[in-house]
């Protein structure tokens, strides 16, 4: 019977311990889910903004170009009152910017610009943030952007 518990606790150890999830996964479903209260808590609770993400394995993204290019702007103001680096590019060197700028949220640009986002970006394609801008089709944020890119 001793033995029948004991190995019952090491699996129950085990099961538990596999499924706790690290504070990147705890940030990373923060954002997905839109939980402004819950990303809040972890970050200030020591989570890193600025910690790599892969949507796909091998190919970092961040949660700034996540909560950006959803159009999330109380997620991004959290992740830059955090100190999320607001021009870190993903594996394919886009930036927030430009996720923002192609999901045609005006606000999140704005706000992104404010805090120092780089209107003139390239991506590794060569795509700049005033193309990802046109490709959303929202004419305030291409205005927006030509008129930043100068």
């Amino acid at each position: 019977m001793k033995t029948l518990l004991l190995v019952f606790a090491l699996f129950l150890g085990f099961f538990t311990t596999s499924h706790a999830q690290t504070p990147t996964q705890k940030v990373y479903a923060a954002v997905v889910k839109n939980q402004p209260d819950v990303l809040e808590s972890l970050l200030a609770g020591g989570a890193d903004a600025n910690a790599p993400v892969e949507m796909m394995p091998g190919f970092p993204t961040t949660f700034l170009i996540l909560a950006a290019g959803n159009g999330q702007l109380e997620l991004v103001k959290i992740l830059v009152k955090h100190r999320a680096q607001v021009d870190k590019p993903d594996s394919f060197n886009a930036t927030a910017l430009m996720a923002a700028s192609l999901q045609g949220s005006l606000e999140v640009v704005e706000f992104l610009l404010a805090n120092g986002a780089d209107p003139k970006a390239k991506d590794t394609d060569g795509k700049d943030v005033l193309s990802s801008a046109k490709e959303g089709g929202n004419k305030a944020v291409v205005k927006l952007i030509q008129d930043k890119a100068r």
